[in-house]
């Protein structure tokens, strides 16, 4: 009972990191696209300052797409990071029952090992004046 219980936690952990791992990347992802956009913004910034309208329009598309980037990177995080409270809570919920079904059965199984021996004593009890 409980060892298979154990195990399913087991798997389900490692699951879970596997998850927080992947979430971690895409926080590292979007993070990096920020340092990025504020580069290309410092660079924009250069080329303005040095004239350079040639430079600046490609700058600008530069600056627009790491942009989509950041937005993107910050949106996949967000939805990573709301499925991952969505199942922790449907895991909190789901394992709780599991749990408490397993604590059940072994504790009637308790009574139910406690209750053969006392028959079994009863039984063993004539013998046991007989001897004495």
């Amino acid at each position: 009972m409980f060892s298979e219980l154990l195990s399913d936690y087991i798997r389900l952990i490692a699951a879970v990191k596997g998850v927080f791992d992947h979430r971690m990347k895409c926080w590292q992802k979007w993070e990096d696209a920020q340092i990025t956009l504020l580069k290309k913004r410092e660079t924009e910034a250069k080329m303005m300052v040095a004239n350079k309208p040639d430079k600046i329009q490609q700058a600008k598309n530069e600056i627009r797409e790491w942009e989509a980037k950041v937005q993107q990177g910050e949106r996949d995080f967000e939805q990573i990071s709301k499925t991952i409270r969505k199942e922790v809570g449907r895991f909190e919920k789901e394992r709780v029952k599991d749990f408490k079904a397993v604590i059940i059965k072994y504790l009637e199984s308790l009574v139910q090992t406690q209750q053969q021996l006392i028959k079994y004593w009863e039984a063993f009890l004539p013998e046991a004046k007989a001897i004495a």
